[in-house]
């Protein structure tokens, strides 16, 4: 806080009348542990403040940014843009800053935990399974945004983060799990071990099936890949505008199971109440009962499709990227992970998807493998461990009318291929999913 402030009331006396200018600064505190072998081996923490300077003059727009360590001087840092502004192609989607009106106060104090503290969480992990050999990290961070414009904007938020994802593995098998949360009290690191050693010791030996359409009980972190792809390329409003998302607001593109909102307000979340502009964020209703409802915007997309601003501007991302929900939940069902096992006739039981890439973006259509514990169902029942298989399969046909079977009652923060915390979310049960081959092809 006296490092932004110091900086902010320096910087505001080199700032000419008349040009709109927006300095933001991200600082973090993070922490790891790592473990292998089933031993910590690294204990790392990296303190980072981050300054970003948009200065808009005669319809032209500069962004720079650079570490607060590495300015020589506020004034230096704003001459500099001045500087480049002028040599800036004209900018017409610029869409203005936020008027004073909108600041909001969030900034506080948080300490950070110490490697003893993760230690502990750590060793609950490998003591769940000692037997087996493991592996994996705990981390925290506390992170805290400020804004500052020209305008009179003065906004800040704080949050504090701590995740544990850890792996157990055999000859033939592992198994993975991951939990997430605002602190290190919120994780039970044993229940998450146990998770991890019981799919590692239930899939040794796997045997390889036939590709084709199964059934499909999917975990969280299954579940987080499919809508955090659907958030990137679908809900993204950039994805819109270039003409590559299938999202067509208020029709009934998903089952009527399928329910998310982004919500940055309820007790758990782990995302800033604020957006990347210092304004603050809203609920948002993104799916509701199937339909959707909105795309994801920042003041320049929302510009451009003549629609309402949704405060989804990233931090440190910049326009070229578009934006995402960060503090996603999909709505529980009301079946235990028991019951969507029981009423599989035959299918295909999914721990987590990895190295998803999308072939169309049109349709969604993305390619992907299952790994860390899959097992095969039949008439309810897990007969046997399954190797490794490609998946080539619309996400968005995947939640379509009709093939969404039963939701999970129970939701937990899931990691996905686009980072952790951003996705709270129940299991899944599918009643279609498409395999293409085994891991050649």
């Amino acid at each position: 806080m006296k490092d932004w402030s110091e900086f902010i009331e320096e910087a505001k006396k080199h700032i000419p009348e008349k040009i709109e200018c927006e300095i933001k600064m991200i600082s973090s505190v993070s922490s790891l542990t790592r473990f292998a072998n089933s031993h910590i081996h690294q204990n790392v923490e990296e303190e980072v403040g981050e300054i970003y300077l948009t200065v808009h003059k005669n319809g032209k727009t500069i962004t720079l940014n650079s570490n607060i360590t590495s300015i020589d001087s506020p004034k230096s840092f704003i001459e500099k843009a001045l500087i480049d502004v002028d040599n800036s192609p004209e900018d017409q989607g610029w869409a203005g800053i936020p008027e004073k009106e909108l600041s909001y106060s969030g900034y506080q104090e948080f300490e950070s935990k110490n490697p003893e503290e993760r230690a502990d969480k750590v060793r609950e992990f490998i003591e769940a399974g000692k037997d087996l050999n493991a592996a994996g990290y705990c981390s925290t961070s506390v992170d805290n945004y400020f804004v500052w414009n020209t305008n009179g904007l003065e906004s800040s938020d704080s949050t504090t983060t701590a995740f544990i994802d850890g792996i157990f593995r055999t000859d033939t098998s592992s198994g993975s799990s991951h939990r997430g949360g605002r602190t290190l009290e919120d994780i039970e690191s044993r229940e998450v071990g146990l998770e991890a050693y019981k799919l590692s010791k239930d899939s040794q030996n796997p045997e390889d099936i036939d590709p084709g359409k199964y059934e499909v009980v999917l975990g969280p972190e299954a579940v987080s890949t499919i809508l955090v792809f659907l958030g990137v390329y679908g809900f993204n409003a950039k994805s819109k505008i270039e003409g590559t998302s299938p999202i067509q607001l208020d029709s009934q593109q998903f089952d009527e199971k399928i329910t998310l909102i982004d919500d940055p307000y309820r007790d758990n979340a782990l995302g800033f109440k604020i957006d990347a502009s210092g304004t603050p964020k809203k609920t948002l209703e993104v799916v509701k009962s199937g339909v959707s409802k909105s795309l994801f915007h920042t003041r320049r997309t929302a510009k451009e499709l003549k629609e309402e601003n949704t405060f989804h501007e990233l931090f440190g991302w910049g326009d070229s990227f578009g934006c995402i929900g960060t503090n996603l939940y999909m709505n529980p069902g009301n079946s235990t992970k028991e019951e969507m096992i029981s009423e599989v006739k035959k299918g295909i039981y999914i721990n987590e998807f990895w190295y998803c890439r999308v072939l169309d973006p049109i349709t969604q259509v993305v390619t992907g493998l299952n790994r860390n514990g899959s097992f095969l169902i039949e008439n309810g029942k897990i007969t046997k461990p399954v190797g490794r298989l490609r998946f080539t399969q619309s996400f968005i046909s995947s939640l379509g009318v009709g093939n969404v079977k039963s939701v999970g009652s129970e939701t937990r923060f899931a990691d996905s291929e686009f980072g952790e915390g951003i996705l709270n979310v129940p299991m899944l049960h599918l009643n279609e999913f498409n395999f293409t081959g085994g891991v050649s092809g």
